[in-house]
């Protein structure tokens, strides 16, 4: 790369919630530091409200070299309304257009899974392709063949199609299994990034007192966008089966967004276990916020309903140094396992989960802090971005 070569990067995705946004704020961070990427980032119009006016409370630069293109709400309801075929569609010509239309010479899909139909049927891109690949799960034991070959021709004709230069894996034991379907395509593994702060003992104590988080009870974390995969529910019932005297010893902290209509659906369920103390943060959690309610926490809770792919908690868990008890299911099963994270069980088991609580209360769960501080390092913001960043321009 010459000293005087610059790159117009194109980054989609129209979906400003969860890791979506997180994902979005790191690479702006991150790219505004590399003043030879001229970037245009292609979102909904309140993340871009939203970033600019929060960014210096979370931390974020943004850069002269950094463009916004905004898909206001009404562009955004066109879009979501349609089936998820049409959208695949529609969602990738727009990309096309407004890419071309800017003279980019590389882009960047946030979420290639959901992009491939449209690769395929939709507008022909001419500049450089990357894309992040979330769930490559076709390579699983439980996934039917009839799923695993769809998947892995779809993969196949998609990245053909699209000439695609690079392809992010998140799920790093899968990177083996798609290289030899995508030809020239360089399939990289990548991080999942997650911005870690420095919390003082005065800013716990605040939050603790402003969520009525106990200090002498073991708080069992569950957190993300609060909705049935995260296994709520299978946790209340799997207190069910424990003795009043450990009941007593806990406190489940659900923090995170949530629907109205899931929100009253757990607020009436809360209420059917008087005896367990519940700390609801019923919002959407930013910056600082975020690394609090895992301070806030002794173990955390990912009893994912199929889970399939990597996810940002795990990360999050392992900057804390917190234990995790999670699903046995899939890449998250294997991570937790293997990296001595935690104890695994089947999340659809009430009474496996109540076993592992017996366990964690009467006799500790044993884990590896290196392990905990490799995963922590190996996921951070900077070698997220420095991965892309690789990837699309040496």
């Amino acid at each position: 790369m010459s000293a005087s070569q610059t790159f117009r990067l194109s980054i989609f995705d129209s979906i400003d919630d969860g890791h979506h946004a997180d994902y979005l704020a790191y690479l702006i961070h991150q790219f505004s530091q590399k003043q030879e990427v001229e970037l245009l980032v292609i979102v909904p119009e309140s993340f871009i409200e939203s970033f600019k006016c929060n960014r210096l409370n979370w931390g974020f630069d943004l850069g002269e070299n950094i463009h916004f293109h905004a898909l206001d709400a009404a562009t955004i309801q066109q879009l979501h309304g349609q089936s998820i075929y049409k959208r695949s569609i529609a969602e990738w010509n727009l990309y096309v257009e407004i890419s071309e239309a800017w003279n980019v010479t590389h882009g960047l899909l946030m979420y290639f899974d959901y992009f491939q139909l449209g690769i395929l049927l939709g507008k022909k891109a001419h500049f450089k392709l990357g894309g992040i690949y979330f769930r490559p799960n076709f390579y699983y034991r439980k996934t039917s063949w009839s799923s695993a070959l769809l998947k892995k021709k779809m993969l196949a004709w998609s990245t053909l199609r699209s000439s695609m230069k690079v392809l992010f894996s998140l799920d790093h034991k899968a990177v083996k299994h798609i290289q030899p379907l995508v030809g020239k395509t360089q399939v990289m593994r990548i991080s999942d990034p997650v911005r870690a702060y420095e919390i003082s003992e005065e800013e716990l104590l605040t939050f603790k007192m402003k969520w009525n988080i106990p200090s002498d009870k073991k708080v069992c974390l569950i957190f993300g966008y609060l909705d049935p995969r995260k296994g709520i529910e299978a946790f209340l019932n799997s207190t069910k089966h424990l003795i009043p005297e450990e009941i007593d010893q806990l406190c489940l902290l659900v923090a995170g967004a949530i629907s109205p209509t899931y929100r009253a659906h757990l607020e009436e369920l809360f209420s059917q276990f008087p005896t367990l103390q519940i700390s609801p943060i019923f919002q959407e959690i930013k910056g600082k916020d975020i690394q609090l309610c895992f301070e806030a926490s002794d173990v955390v809770l990912m009893l994912y309903q199929n889970h399939v792919g990597m996810s940002s908690v795990l990360v999050r868990a392992s900057i804390s140094k917190k234990v995790v008890i999670g699903t046995n299911f899939g890449l998250l099963g294997k991570l937790i396992s293997s990296m001595n994270l935690g104890l695994v069980v089947d999340a659809k088991s009430p009474k496996e989960i109540s076993e592992q609580l017996e366990q964690y209360l009467n006799l500790g769960i044993g884990y590896s802090k290196e392990q905990m501080e490799k995963m922590a390092r190996e996921n951070s913001e900077q070698a997220f971005a420095e991965t892309i960043y690789q990837g699309l321009f040496l």
